[in-house]
């Protein structure tokens, strides 16, 4: 993975912002992917978006037991309520900050730019996508050259085909490839897409391993979350240079 080095923010915690775009719904499950097995890092998940995307989702995998508490969801979509957050995250022993933004250029979009260790851009291959993609990541440069500050981003490449790529999307794989992208990417899989409703991948595979009918299933979630690992891996070496 190719990145700028961030200067460091005025938030003592390491915050991981990731930027989803107008296309939230078709992103969200993969932004949230990332997240490290709660044993290892101890997670907050900063809530910016007034559809609430993250608490459905926790909610769904409550009513199926598929989530960890230790994964903590925090409403920040105003910036009073963010400094709230921010607060109660730290007093918890917070160790990495997961923000789901809101779209679009707003106020407290940028502030949380400006703030943060390290920005995720998820993108499919896909004209749409990539447009939406490369107006976020031109306005994080046009913020930072703004600010004067060094920011830490990444192009992240979502619903990847297993197979053979078309030649549009060897195309659009290729220019995206030009910028800071993650060398990792996260494939078209079922198990991705399930999140919404089953929750956390580790939770999901541990009740599928249960269930000797859900052989299949289970390796399946394996591959997705060995996928996944490969990413936040990735993440984390950027968050402790």
């Amino acid at each position: 993975m190719t990145s700028s080095h961030s200067n460091g923010s005025s938030y003592e915690n390491r915050h991981l912002h990731v930027l989803q775009g107008r296309r939230r719904k078709n992103h969200c499950a993969h932004g949230n992917c990332l997240l490290p097995h709660p044993a290892r890092k101890k997670i907050a998940i900063f809530e910016a978006d007034i559809n609430r995307p993250i608490s459905q989702w926790r909610d769904n995998a409550r009513s199926k037991e598929t989530w960890d508490d230790d994964c903590k969801i925090f409403i920040a979509e105003t910036f009073e309520k963010f400094e709230v957050a921010y607060g109660q995250a730290e007093a918890e022993g917070t160790e990495i900050v997961l923000v789901d933004a809101q779209g679009g250029g707003t106020d407290l979009n940028d502030a949380i730019l400006v703030n943060s260790n390290f920005v995720v851009l998820p993108t499919a291959l896909t004209s749409l996508d990539t447009d939406e993609t490369l107006e976020t990541y031109q306005h994080a440069v046009k913020l930072a050259m703004r600010e004067q500050i060094s920011l830490s981003a990444a192009i992240l490449k979502t619903r990847v085909p297993t197979g053979k790529l078309t030649v549009a999307q060897n195309r659009t794989s290729d220019l995206l490839d030009k910028l800071p992208a993650f060398s990792n990417v996260l494939h078209n899989r079922n198990a991705f897409e399930d999140m919404k409703f089953r929750g956390l991948l580790h939770k999901s595979l541990e009740k599928t391993v249960a269930n000797p009918n859900d052989k299949l299933f289970a390796k399946n979630f394996q591959t997705a979350i060995d996928e996944a690992d490969a990413i936040a891996l990735d993440i984390l070496g950027e968050l402790e240079d």
